[in-house]
């Protein structure tokens, strides 16, 4: 795995780019928050904890036959593994109790989510290329595909080969989204409703993505077991954004 020196530090790179990732969404929340600072950090916190936990217990459910094996590996967050699906329901989770502890409003900070979401996708993915997590299929040879697609890069045991651009594929992604996000949110555009139209698009191109993902997963009726979870993300996303759509904007 690559590391980055920091002066007298030393970190995984993942590990700082989260981090990053993780601070500056911390700094969207509490950016003009319409609330008290400390209730919207508290927030924060509470979602932050929720997205490590749920990350994390999605994983393991996900690779159940390796965890039954070795069910220690399952508390070791140093040693990698994290669903954005569990980050996503246990971050929601999380705002929601941190908000009726709080007594605030947990849908006046979904906005803030909105441009949070992109922003740590980017994150992951660009720590997935350099730690060969979300590796893609193995092509026969480059020569068949455009650049844009297909380069030389290891698996999770660090064996090159030809392989689908997985990793580009999903900064590409969320560097498209965070774009939208920022569009909508510069121009005041879909107030109290970005969140779910973000959701909705990301779990889509992931579900797309996955397509051409190689690193193990369960699966069942041809699709990886994440692509259902992008599915049920998505139609949920879509439930949330039409009904919504239905009712008046929250200023």
């Amino acid at each position: 795995m690559p590391y980055t020196t920091l002066g007298p530090i030393t970190l995984p790179t993942f590990t700082l780019l989260l981090a990053l990732a993780v601070a500056a969404a911390a700094g969207l929340l509490l950016y003009r928050a319409p609330m008290r600072p400390a209730a919207a950090a508290d927030c924060g916190l509470a979602a932050l904890v929720g997205a490590a936990v749920g990350a994390r217990a999605a994983h393991v459910l996900l690779n159940l036959d390796y965890f039954a094996g070795a069910p220690a590996e399952a508390l070791r967050l140093s040693a990698g593994g994290l669903s954005w699906h569990g980050a996503v329901a246990g971050g929601l989770a999380g705002l929601g109790l941190g908000a009726r502890w709080r007594g605030v409003d947990a849908a006046a900070l979904f906005d803030r989510l909105a441009l949070a979401l992109p922003l740590a996708a980017f994150a992951v993915w660009w720590g997935c290329l350099g730690a060969a997590c979300g590796y893609g299929v193995e092509v026969d040879t480059l020569a068949r595909y455009p650049a844009w697609m297909v380069a030389e890069l290891p698996d999770i045991y660090g064996l090159p080969a030809p392989r689908y651009r997985t990793q580009a594929f999903g900064m590409a992604l969320s560097a498209a989204l965070l774009a939208l996000a920022l569009l909508l949110a510069g121009r005041g555009w879909l107030r109290g409703r970005r969140f779910w139209l973000l959701l909705l698009l990301f779990s889509a191109g992931m579900f797309a993505i996955g397509f051409v993902r190689a690193d193990h997963t369960p699966a069942a009726a041809g699709l990886r077991a994440d692509q259902w979870l992008d599915l049920a993300f998505a139609a949920l996303a879509a439930w949330r954004l039409a009904r919504s759509l239905s009712t008046p904007a929250r200023g």
